[in-house]
This record gives structure tokens, C-alpha cells and sequence, in this order.
């Protein structure tokens, strides 16, 4: 059973964040660094070993020895049609939701001209990209949803799923069959620092491949970002995050619910509520208490639940923009005008009608987010994540810009003698000196 810290405070000063809610780059970095050598073991073992490395290595962490990394297409049509149906027709419903809200990402090339010169952006999709969904003693069908859809409106030809097996060498039967539904016929069984390592490197079975994407834990996590350069990225994922700002408008047991949903997500889990009233404060803090006498939580640990009460609702949003959180709910009147106040956040949930849990299970947007104030520099994931862009130029006669005297110029102010001489070469016909 978990044990709550619930933290109530009042707030004057929104200079600076309560000491509670500061997250210290300094720690974040020595947590990374403690694991990193261990992670760069893993690396060097399955970059030198290949599959029998990855063997060795999953029987290590994840209790199972593993003759066939790729799991059979048979087997992951075999798990559609087990899943009932009630539940394949949820999964239709939510794979709908999100596709319709990541269509509506798509981009295009662009072009245009400049005194009779063409100029403009080529968009591709990426070739091959690994969705990693966490798995082994969980199992987390919606994020196949979240990782895949986007890619696949990318265009993305080659997508295959990572997911650690059980200690029985089993994945879910709901991760696979959301994978048949889906279209892909690659689903590899493992995970952690050394699953990223084999489809950065490729091994005898594991194909490389050019991006992986999706949560981990911090060996995950770390891999990736050894990795990055190696194979593409997106953000690091780490604990996940709420901020809910709350006035007299709120469902002060709804509030709590959602704080508590943050909390089980994860014990390293914050959750944090502001609010203009300290009514509503008492109110879910006796929800709060109410909701875990029957339902306490499963992790062995402390967990703290933060109620900080402001002076007003700007002050709330002042402090919000200071933590960047990943999950940001607006349980206030006038949520709509009150939206572009907010200036760093993952997702933004507005209403009582809008927990974080319905964007988690596939009301539209992406659930995967940038976590660790990560949105102050990162975005959700997104199609935009699974393309790329070229730039091209088809300079011609007559366009004013197209000297290339100047452009030589600064070539020869950074000491660049041939690219000086590249340019002046073509000075004729379409330049003068």
C-alpha cells in the first residue's frame, strides 16, 4: 500500500517555484550518469554479440531465455481475433480518434519564387522507424496506437513494434493484436537499453532502423540518448506530471480523482493543484482521503499530492509556466480565454469534462509527451516527428539577390578559399564584379 503526502500550502510569491516543485537539472543529470555505464555495457554487448548478446542480455533482465526475437505474423492475427468483441470495437473507436486528429498534421513541400528564381522544401517521410511500447509485467496497448498512427500518416514504410516479453517470454496478446489491426507484421520481443541497442545496430534478426520512438524507463531512456546520432530520437521520457488549476467552478471529487490517477501512473509521479480557494482545497483533500480507503494504491512508497492555494488565477498560471508540466487540466470558468496564458505544457485538457485519462486512452492527441519540464523546448510526438525536409534552389538570371561577388565575399572572410572560388567561377553570365 502507498502512503499519501498530501502538501497544502499557500502561495504570495510566484517569482520563484515552492522548493518542492523545483526540479534540479543538477539531479536529473547524476541520475542519468549512474546508469549510463551500466547502459553503455549493454551497448558495447549486443553491438559486439548481436542476437546471442541480445539473448544473453534478456535473459538477464527479463527472466526468459528467447530462441525467436520476431514474433510470427500468424501470432499476431491469432491475438485480433482472440481479443473480444467489445473490446476490438473500443480499439476501432480510439484508433479512429487518433488517426482523425494526426491527419490533420500532415505537411507538404513547398515552393516558391524569388525574382524569377525557384527556391523551396522538399518533405519525405522517414524510411524505417522501432515504436517501443513497455511491456513485461504491464501492458500498455495504447501506446502501439500512439507510436504507429502518426508514422504511418507520415508515410513511413518500414514501421516495426519493441516490446520486453513477460518472464514467460510472452507479450500481450492486446500489443499484438493492435499490431495485426494496424497493419504491422514486425513485432520484436525485447526491450530495454538492449532492445534500443539492436535496432540501432541491427543484428542477425533485428533489423537498423533509422528513428525509435516512444516511453521507457531510465535505461531506456539513457540508451537513447547515447544513441542519438546513431539513430534518431524523440524526447526523453521520464516521470510523468499533472498541474491541475482549479476554481469555484471545479468538481472538487472529480480533481481529486485525476490527481490520484497521476499518482498510480507512477511512483516517481507528481501531481499538483492550484487553486484560487480553499474550499476546493478541503474538499478534494477529504476526496482524496475518501477515494483511497477502498482503493489504495499499489506502490510501496511515499507519494506526495501537492494543494497550493494562490491569490488568483494569473498566479497559477505563472507557476504553471515555471513547471512546464506534461499535463496541464483547466477545471476553471472561462477556460477557453484563459488558454493562451499557458505557454509550456505537453497537453492541455480544458472543463470538467477533460481528464488527463481521456487523452491518455485516445481522444485524440498524442499521449506521448515531453515530461522533466521537457515542453519548455519539446512537443508531443507527432507526424511531424516521422518526416524530414530538404531545401532546394534553382537560382536564375535576372534575380537581384544572385550576386555572387557577396556571397564570395563572406566565404573569404572565413578563410574558405575554394568556396570563394566556387562562387566567382560563376559569375558569368549572371553577375558582374
Amino acid at each position: 500500500m502507498s502512503d499519501f503526502i498530501i502538501q497544502t500550502k499557500t502561495i504570495k510569491d510566484t517569482n520563484t517555484l515552492p522548493s518542492e516543485l523545483q526540479i534540479d537539472p543538477r539531479i536529473i543529470y547524476r541520475e542519468l550518469k549512474e546508469v549510463e555505464k551500466t547502459v553503455q555495457g549493454i551497448i558495447e554487448k549486443v553491438m559486439k554479440e548481436g542476437d546471442s548478446g541480445l539473448r544473453e542480455l534478456t535473459e538477464q533482465f527479463d527472466h526468459c531465455l528467447i530462441n525467436d526475437f520476431i514474433i510470427p505474423k500468424s501470432e499476431l492475427e491469432y491475438a485480433w481475433h482472440r481479443i473480444k468483441p467489445e473490446f476490438r470495437d473500443t480499439v476501432e473507436l480510439i484508433v479512429q480518434t487518433v488517426r482523425d486528429f494526426h491527419n490533420k498534421q500532415s505537411e507538404h513541400s513547398k515552393c516558391f519564387s524569388r525574382n524569377q528564381s525557384i527556391l523551396g522544401e522538399i518533405i519525405s517521410p522517414i524510411d524505417s522507424v522501432a515504436a517501443y511500447v513497455p511491456g513485461g509485467r504491464a501492458s500498455y496497448p495504447s501506446s502501439v496506437i500512439m507510436t504507429v498512427i502518426p508514422a504511418q500518416i507520415a508515410g513511413v514504410k518500414n514501421i516495426l513494434l519493441l516490446t520486453p516479453p513477460n518472464s514467460n517470454g510472452v507479450v500481450s496478446s492486446d500489443i499484438l493484436g493492435i499490431a495485426h489491426y494496424l497493419g504491422i507484421n514486425k513485432v520484436v520481443r525485447a526491450g530495454g537499453a538492449q532492445a534500443i541497442a539492436a535496432i540501432a545496430f541491427g543484428t542477425e534478426s533485428i533489423p537498423r532502423v533509422d528513428k525509435i520512438v516512444g516511453p521507457g524507463n531510465i535505461y531506456v531512456t539513457v540508451a537513447k540518448r547515447l544513441l542519438f546520432g546513431i539513430i534518431g530520437i524523440d524526447s526523453l521520457a521520464g516521470p510523468s506530471e499533472v498541474v491541475i488549476i482549479a476554481d469555484e467552478d471545479c468538481r472538487p471529487d472529480w480533481v481529486a480523482l485525476d490527481l490520484l490517477a497521476q499518482a498510480e501512473h507512477d511512483p516517481l509521479s507528481r501531481a499538483i493543484l492550484f487553486s484560487t480557494s480553499d474550499e476546493v482545497i478541503i474538499q478534494v483533500q477529504k476526496s482524496i482521503q475518501k477515494e483511497l480507503i477502498d482503493h489504495p494504491l499499489p506502490f510501496k512508497k511515499i507519494i506526495p499530492i501537492y494543494l497550493f492555494q494562490v491569490d488568483n488565477l494569473l498566479s497559477a498560471f505563472e507557476l504553471t509556466n515555471k513547471i512546464a508540466p506534461e499535463h496541464l487540466e483547466l477545471c476553471c470558468a472561462d477556460h477557453l480565454r484563459l488558454l493562451p496564458l499557458i505557454q509550456h505544457a505537453g497537453a492541455i485538457f480544458l472543463g470538467n469534462g477533460a481528464p488527463v485519462a481521456l487523452g491518455d486512452y485516445g481522444y485524440g492527441p498524442n499521449h506521448v509527451l515531453p515530461t522533466m519540464s521537457g515542453s519548455r523546448f519539446c512537443s508531443p510526438l507527432s507526424v511531424r516527428d516521422f518526416i524530414k525536409t530538404s531545401s532546394y534552389i534553382f537560382p536564375q538570371k535576372g534575380d537581384s539577390t544572385l550576386v555572387y561577388s557577396r556571397y564570395a565575399s563572406l566565404a573569404e572572410r572565413e578563410g574558405f578559399f575554394f568556396h570563394r572560388k566556387s562562387l566567382l567561377a560563376r559569375i558569368s553570365p549572371y553577375d558582374t564584379l
